[in-house]
């Protein structure tokens, strides 16, 4: 056993030379949410890992307040068949709420099950998906894999409903090996077609596509459903859809695979991690029957995680980048425009409910272009010094310095740890303290501005 696979993802222990500080409580909550305030920074500061790392997995429940707002948002964006404002509905939950590792994961599930309004064309049908996503974000991956396959805008976006004994559609099977559970090369054309046999029996209720409502429905006949023997993996028998789960799941690349990409998604990006990086969390996700909480527990308290080989080595996705920026600097909701948001990241390359393919969207490097960072860029503008055009008021530095206590000579430099951590160049660093020395309005809204413009605000 190599070095890294020994200390890699053990627990991390602060010491005198290697601190618990403000730039790793950023780093958690840059990757297991959307970003910290300066208030939140400090008190998972003075409060410690351990602490820290567990108010992600043990959130606060929503007040009856809050879940009359988000029911109202949801059950708002159903009636309207609207797709802005689901977009706005998901931002507010990302912005607002106080469980943000869910909606994370929510987020990774939704481009690892990439699904699209283009084909579903059912608002209804991809605010269910969404909800059944994030109820198991933090679950079993067999469970998720089960509900996704039954689910009805799945069944529709990868033609599962037209799927029946003697007429089986690949689809749905094709994707369901190579992208959520073994990647390519660990499967042959005869797994795919005897996939495609099992997962067949589902029938549209009625007869029909999709109902008057626009909500399309499904039902499980087992007369529509294949029977027969079949032989998956190398292992033969009448199955059904969750014997297919099964199988694949008991295949060691299943648990390479996800741990892959969860590491790519919360730990860093570039060149494929070495498999001495990979394999641990593949045994933590086959130890744990394909527990997602589990593997999230290990990730987000290892030394490897805190170390300097991974912080700030994956750019924030659009979504990340937006909601990122709104939730450090504290906008209030009156103040927040969500549909301006949601456009916002559509601009940036990311519209929520209509990923690009099957594969959803690649991340890394593709999020940056000519046209996706000025968008970036814009957006950041935007929030500081405002836009009537899009509803978007200037930010309140007056109110916000007043929240915490701050003179307003103090507030850039606040700002840099608030928003860097110290991990910026010096002499952008002493670019953007002269911008704000001055402490007026316009000097702090400059210095803000190119804190946010900077190459390092981009990363995770």
């Amino acid at each position: 056993m190599t070095r890294i696979d020994e200390e890699a993802w053990t627990p991390f222990e602060p010491s005198p030379d290697d601190p618990w500080d403000l730039r790793k409580v950023a780093r958690l909550h840059r990757a297991a949410g959307f970003g910290a305030n300066w208030a939140e920074l400090r008190r998972d500061v003075a409060a410690g890992l351990a602490e820290s790392v567990g108010r992600f997995f043990h959130p606060l429940d929503p007040s009856d307040e809050e879940q009359a707002i988000r029911e109202g948002l949801r059950s708002g964006a159903v009636g309207s068949s609207d797709p802005r404002r689901l977009r706005a509905y998901w931002l507010y939950r990302m912005l607002f709420g106080s469980d943000p590792l869910r909606e994370r994961l929510t987020l990774f599930w939704h481009g690892h099950f990439a699904t699209s309004l283009a084909k579903v064309n059912s608002v209804s049908a991809m605010a269910a998906q969404g909800e059944a996503l994030r109820e198991r974000a933090l679950g079993d991956f067999a469970g998720l894999l089960g509900a996704v396959t039954a689910d009805p805008a799945m069944l529709v976006w990868l033609d599962g409903g037209t799927s029946k004994r003697g007429r089986p559609n690949e689809n749905y099977a094709r994707e369901f090996l190579e992208l959520f559970t073994l990647g390519r090369a660990a499967y042959s054309e005869a797994d795919i077609r005897e996939a495609a046999r099992a997962f067949t029996g589902w029938t549209p209720e009625g007869g029909r596509r999709t109902p008057d409502d626009g909500n399309p429905r499904f039902a499980f006949e087992e007369e529509a459903h294949d029977g027969g023997s079949k032989t998956f993996l190398g292992q033969a028998g009448n199955w059904k859809a969750d014997d297919v789960v099964r199988i694949a799941l008991e295949k060691p690349e299943a648990a390479r695979h996800l741990a892959g990409k969860l590491y790519r998604a919360f730990v860093a990006e570039g060149a494929d991690p070495e498999p001495e990086l990979i394999e641990p969390l593949a045994d933590v996700l086959r130890s744990s029957g394909y527990s997602i909480r589990r593997v999230m527990e290990v990730i987000l308290q290892s030394k490897h995680f805190y170390s300097a080989a991974a912080c700030r080595r994956r750019l924030k996705s659009p979504v990340e980048y937006t909601i990122g920026l709104l939730r450090m600097l504290e906008v209030p909701r009156s103040k927040v425009n969500l549909l301006a948001a949601a456009t916002a990241c559509g601009r940036q390359g990311q519209e929520l409910f209509a990923p690009p393919n099957v594969k959803g969207w690649e991340g890394g490097t593709t999020w940056i272009n000519s046209s996706t960072l000025l968008e970036r860029l814009n957006w950041a503008s935007d929030v500081v010094w405002g836009n009537p055009d899009y509803g978007v008021p200037p930010f309140d530095l007056v109110a916000w310095a007043d929240n915490h206590g701050v003179k307003p000579g103090e507030a850039a430099g606040i700002f840099i740890n608030l928003l860097l951590q110290g991990d910026l160049a010096n002499e952008a660093r002493d670019l953007s303290l002269a911008a704000g020395r001055d402490g007026d309005t316009t000097s702090l809204r400059k210095s803000l501005q190119r804190l946010l413009h900077c190459p390092e605000f981009q990363l995770s």
